[in-house]
């Protein structure tokens, strides 16, 4: 004969089990979406400090201030919405894309953990005058069709000082001339070199005594630049 307080209780229990499961299939999805709450944390674990996360950041350099080193200041805003300004001192001769680091200026820690720290990354910008390669340091030569062809001694600019470079004669635009020691910091004491790259440009105007004396060059010359490109 059936029991009906025994059905009733396995009824009860089974009602109570079926609770808990989904409350626990409803914490799963809570805590897979927003993470451990608070009461999930175990006690023991609560006051466990734990290092602030880092930020990454990074700022261009123009390359004389990269070379010779300089004191920056720039601006972040902060995870409260607030604006923090850095003085970042760049060392000088600093590689590009090498990375500044701040202790300590990164996210707050938790439960008296240590902030994380700020990462700079440094961007070196090129100019008009000098592109970086590594540690050698590349400028273009502007030479008259003359001086290629006779040769000449002329002042060029380095990142550090003007000095006297010798064009040979017959120097073909786009000839490279690598002047030792006048490049960039290497960052073990020495520099790289200078690429000093010829470029041979053509007056766009001549005065009437430059385009006779080109015409009479242009008579009396055997020389045919295209017959070079059969050899």
């Amino acid at each position: 004969m059936w029991n009906s307080k025994v059905g009733r209780k396995k009824q009860k229990e089974k009602y109570e089990e079926s609770k808990r499961e989904k409350g626990s299939s409803f914490s799963e999805f809570f805590n897979m979406f927003f993470g451990e709450t608070e009461k999930s944390i175990p006690k023991e674990d609560k006051h466990i400090p734990i290092k602030g996360e880092n930020i990454e950041t990074e700022i261009n350099v123009k390359l004389e201030d990269a070379y010779y080193g300089l004191e920056k200041k720039i601006s972040l805003r902060t995870v409260k919405g607030q604006m923090k300004t850095f003085a970042v001192k760049v060392p000088e001769g600093i590689r590009n894309g090498e990375k500044i680091r701040l202790l300590g200026q990164g996210k707050q820690g938790i439960n008296g953990g240590k902030n994380g720290d700020l990462f700079i990354k440094i961007n070196i910008e090129n100019n008009k005058k000098f592109k970086l390669q590594g540690s050698d340091i590349l400028t273009n030569v502007y030479i008259s069709p003359w001086e290629a062809a006779l040769g000449k001694n002329i002042n060029i600019d380095s990142i550090e000082e003007n000095f006297t470079l010798n064009i040979p004669a017959g120097t073909q635009s786009g000839e490279q001339i690598v002047i030792p020691n006048k490049g960039y910091k290497d960052g073990q004491g020495g520099r790289g070199n200078l690429i000093a790259k010829i470029q041979t440009v053509v007056p766009k105007k001549l005065t009437k005594q430059e385009e006779k004396l080109f015409r009479q060059l242009q008579d009396i010359s055997t020389f045919n630049p295209r017959s070079e490109q059969k050899k």
